[in-house]
């Protein structure tokens, strides 16, 4: 099942990097490793933009699916997205401390540090905001307001409309939504 095995992808994506990040969490407080740091450092970097990304990547797919109506069991399919977002998270953040670690050891400058560092900081917001748009899902819809529908239908039908680029250019314009 194609679900599964992106699941699957994004699993082992995160087991490789979780396995590498423990050797070198290792090597760091040993204080080994001075003259490849900043290399290290910049790979760490490299790494944790790519779990972000293919993070953003997985959620928009399966947010995508919901929406369409396409994912049979919202719930189990909740738990299991969370789990993988949450675990990025954990990597994402370790790498950007080990990352600024490596920094630090080699003395030098490293590209997008600071920015992944940033990123890595608001991540977990994201993972959240995520998940509370997934509950959304299982929310009921408020029931059709037929008078209103009806009312409304019978306002059209009677010309008493406005059109849509009349109040875009009304807005834009700086004035309010609805005609005073």
């Amino acid at each position: 099942m194609p679900t599964e095995l992106l699941d699957r992808l994004q699993e082992d994506k995160l087991q490789g990097l979780e396995a590498l990040l423990d050797s070198y969490e290792t090597a760091a407080a040993s204080g080994g490793g001075n003259d490849e740091a900043a290399a290290i450092a910049d790979f760490f970097v490299d790494e944790g933009i790519g779990v972000r990304q293919s993070s953003l990547r997985l959620w928009n797919h399966y947010w995508s699916r919901a929406l369409a109506g396409k994912v049979p069991d919202r719930r189990e399919r909740g738990t299991k997205l969370l789990a993988l977002l949450e675990r990025g998270d954990r990597l994402i953040r370790r790498g950007a401390a080990l990352a600024r670690a490596y920094a630090e050891v080699s003395g030098h400058e490293v590209a997008r540090l600071t920015q992944f560092e940033q990123q890595s900081q608001a991540f977990p917001l994201w993972v959240q905001e995520c998940m509370t748009r997934w509950e959304m899902l299982s929310r009921p819809q408020p029931p059709l307001r037929r008078e209103r529908i009806a009312g409304s239908q019978a306002a059209y039908a009677r010309g008493e409309g406005e059109l849509v680029s009349d109040v875009i250019a009304r807005l834009e314009q700086g004035g309010p939504l609805v005609k005073e």
